[in-house]
C-alpha cells in the first residue's frame, strides 16, 4: 500500500505543474484558481442542481423521480467511457514514464492500479462538481433521508470508477490482441474518430426519432423505460447508488461497493495477465525521418515567417493530441447546438426569436449579437489553441529564443493560427445562423465582424495568459494539456469578462433609454479596446515573459 501510494503521488505530480512553476507566480495561481471557482465551478454546479432539481420535481407526480438522477448519471459515465479512452490508452502506454517503471521490481497490476488511481483523481476534478450538484438537485427535490448526503459523497468519488475501468479493459485488450496499434498517434487518431462518429451516431438517432423534451419527461415517467433498462444493465452501480437513497433500501449501498470491488478485483486481474505483453514493442513518435527531412528541404526555401507559420500549423494538424482537441472540437459545438433545435419539440421555444429577427425587434437583435460575441470569446477559449501555444513548445522552447525572429512576430504567428481557425469556424457558423435567419447582408458582414473581433481578442488574452506561466515539462502532447492550468484559467476569465460584457450591454438596454443600435457600437467599441489591451499585453508583457523563461 505505502509503494502503491508513493506511485499514485508521483504520477500526480508528473502531471501537474511543477513546484518551481508554481512558485514563479503563485498569487497568479491564487487569483485564477478564485476566478475558476466562482466563474466556471459554482455556476455550473448551480445550473446541473437546478436542472435536476425541475427535474425530480417534474417526475415526482409519476413516483419515478429517481429515473432524473439515474439518466443524468449514466450520461456523465458514458460521457466518461467516451473521453476516458483516450486518456486512458495515453497513460497507461504512451507516457514517458514507462521506460523507467518497467525496469522496477513492480507487478503489473500496482502499475496499473497507480495508473488508473492517478488519472481517475487528475481527470474526474470537474466531474465530482458536476456529480455531487447533480445528488444535491435531487436529494432536496426528492425528500430522501438525510443519510443520503453521506452517500452522495461516496458516490461522488466512486461512481466514475466503472467507466473507466471499462475504458482501461479494452485498452489492455486492444494492445494484447492487436500489433497495428503500436504508436500513440495512431491510437489518437482512431479514438479521435470513434469519438467523433459516436456523438455524430447519437445526434443522428436523436434527429431521426423527433425526440424532445416532453418525449424525454414521458419516457422517464415509466418505470424501468427501455432507454434506462439498457444503461442500467451496462453501468449496474448507477441503480444501486440511487437506491441506496431511498428510505428501506439502504442494504443496497453495501452491494453497490462490492460490484465496485469486484471490477476493481477483475481489471487488476486482467491487468496481471495481459498488460506487460501488451505494452512491449509501443513506440511514442509518428513520422518517419525521411518524411521529416523532405519537410524541412521544403521549408528553407521560405521565408522564415512563413516557415514558422507553416510548423505551427503543421503541428496543429499533424499532432493527433492537438488536432483532436485543438482543432477538431470546433466541428463538435454546433452539433449540440442542432441537438437543443431538435429537442425543442412542440414547445418551438426558437420560433419567437426567429420572428424578433425577421421583425427587427431591437431586444432581439440584441441578444443574437450578445450570443455571437460570446460563442466567439468561449469557442476560441475552448479549444485552447492560443491559450497553449508556448506550452506546446516544451522541451523545444529554447528554440523560439535563437530563431531569427522577433518574439511578437512569434506571438503574431501563433495567433493568426488560432484566429484562422477559430475565426474561419465562428464566420461558417455565423454566416449560416444569419442566412438561415434572414438577416439581410449588412446585418450578416456586421455579425462577422463581431465575431472575428471576439476571436482576436481571446486569441491573444490566451496567449499572454500562457505566457505567464507554461507548463514546459511534459512527456506527451495530451498531458501538455491535461495538466496546463493556464488553459482553464484563461476559459475562466474568457468566461468571466464576457458574462460582464453582455449582462453590461443587456442591463443599460433595460434599464437605460440607450437603443440597442447605440448598445452595440458601445459593445463593438469595447470588444476592440479589450482587443487592442490584450495585443499591448502581448507586445510589452508577453515578451518580457518569454525572455525571462527558462526550462
Amino acid at each position: 500500500m505505502r509503494m502503491y501510494l508513493r506511485l499514485v503521488s508521483a504520477l500526480i505530480q508528473g502531471v501537474e505543474p511543477s513546484d518551481k512553476e508554481k512558485k514563479k507566480n503563485r498569487i497568479f495561481y491564487y487569483v485564477m484558481a478564485c476566478i475558476a471557482v466562482f466563474g466556471i465551478m459554482l455556476p455550473m454546479a448551480f445550473f446541473v442542481g437546478v436542472i435536476l432539481y425541475s427535474m425530480t420535481n417534474a417526475l415526482s407526480a409519476f413516483n419515478t423521480q429517481e429515473n432524473a438522477i439515474e439518466l443524468f448519471l449514466h450520461l456523465i459515465a458514458a460521457f466518461s467511457f467516451v473521453f476516458g479512452l483516450n486518456v486512458i490508452f495515453s497513460v497507461f502506454y504512451f507516457s514517458g514514464d514507462i521506460e523507467n517503471l518497467l525496469p522496477l521490481p513492480l507487478r503489473p497490476y500496482q502499475i496499473i492500479g497507480a495508473k488508473f488511481t492517478a488519472a481517475l483523481i487528475s481527470e474526474s476534478v470537474m466531474e465530482f462538481i458536476v456529480i455531487i450538484a447533480a445528488f444535491s438537485g435531487y436529494i432536496i427535490g426528492s425528500g430522501v433521508p438525510f443519510y443520503s448526503w453521506a452517500i452522495a459523497v461516496i458516490g461522488m468519488l466512486t461512481m466514475p470508477i466503472l467507466p473507466l475501468i471499462y475504458c482501461g479493459i479494452l485498452c489492455m485488450l486492444v494492445m494484447f490482441f492487436t500489433r497495428f496499434v503500436r504508436n500513440k498517434d495512431t491510437v489518437n487518431k482512431i479514438t479521435g474518430i470513434f469519438t467523433f462518429a459516436l456523438i455524430l451516431g447519437i445526434v443522428y438517432l436523436i434527429s431521426r426519432s423527433g425526440f424532445d423534451t416532453e418525449k424525454l419527461i414521458e419516457t422517464m415517467s415509466r418505470s424501468g423505460s427501455g432507454v434506462l433498462g439498457v444503461m442500467n444493465v451496462i453501468f449496474p452501480t448507477i441503480p444501486l447508488l440511487v437506491g441506496s437513497m431511498s428510505a428501506g433500501q439502504l442494504w443496497m449501498f453495501p452491494v453497490y461497493i462490492g460490484v465496485n470491488l469486484a471490477a476493481i478485483a477483475l481489471f487488476m486481474l486482467i491487468a496481471q495477465v495481459i498488460y506487460f505483453p501488451g505494452v512491449v514493442g509501443i513506440s511514442q513518435g509518428g513520422a518517419s525521418g525521411k518524411r521529416n527531412s523532405g519537410a524541412v528541404s521544403k521549408l528553407r526555401q521560405h521565408r522564415p515567417s512563413v516557415t514558422y507559420f507553416k510548423k505551427e500549423f503543421r503541428i496543429l494538424m499533424r499532432t493527433p493530441a492537438y488536432f483532436t482537441n485543438c482543432v477538431m472540437i470546433n466541428l463538435i459545438w454546433p452539433v449540440f447546438l442542432y441537438l437543443v433545435v431538435v429537442m425543442q419539440g412542440k414547445t418551438n421555444f426558437l420560433e419567437s426569436f426567429i420572428y424578433g429577427i425577421h421583425s427587427g425587434d431591437e431586444k432581439t437583435v440584441l441578444l443574437f449579437l450578445l450570443g455571437v460575441s460570446a460563442a466567439s470569446v468561449l469557442v476560441t477559449a475552448v479549444n485552447c489553441i492560443a491559450s497553449s501555444a508556448l506550452t506546446r513548445e516544451g522541451k523545444h522552447f529554447a528554440f523560439i529564443k535563437y530563431i531569427p525572429l522577433s518574439y511578437i512576430t512569434q506571438i503574431n504567428i501563433k495567433a493568426a493560427i488560432s484566429i484562422i481557425i477559430s475565426g474561419t469556424g465562428m464566420l461558417i457558423y455565423v454566416t449560416a445562423a444569419c442566412i438561415w435567419l434572414k438577416t439581410g447582408i449588412k446585418f450578416t458582414v456586421f455579425s462577422c465582424l463581431l465575431s472575428l473581433l471576439s476571436v482576436t481578442f481571446a486569441t491573444y488574452f490566451g496567449i499572454y495568459m500562457d505566457s505567464v506561466n507554461p507548463k514546459l515539462i511534459w512527456d506527451d502532447e495530451l498531458n501538455a494539456l491535461r495538466g496546463n492550468y493556464n488553459i482553464f484559467f484563461n476559459m475562466a476569465v474568457a468566461i468571466v469578462l464576457e458574462g460582464l460584457i453582455c449582462a453590461g450591454a443587456y442591463c443599460l438596454f433595460k434599464f437605460t433609454s440607450l437603443g440597442a443600435i447605440m448598445i452595440i457600437l458601445i459593445l463593438f467599441a469595447l470588444i476592440m479596446i479589450l482587443t487592442a489591451v490584450s495585443y499591448l499585453l502581448c507586445n510589452y508583457k508577453a515578451t518580457k515573459n518569454i525572455e525571462k523563461m527558462t526550462i
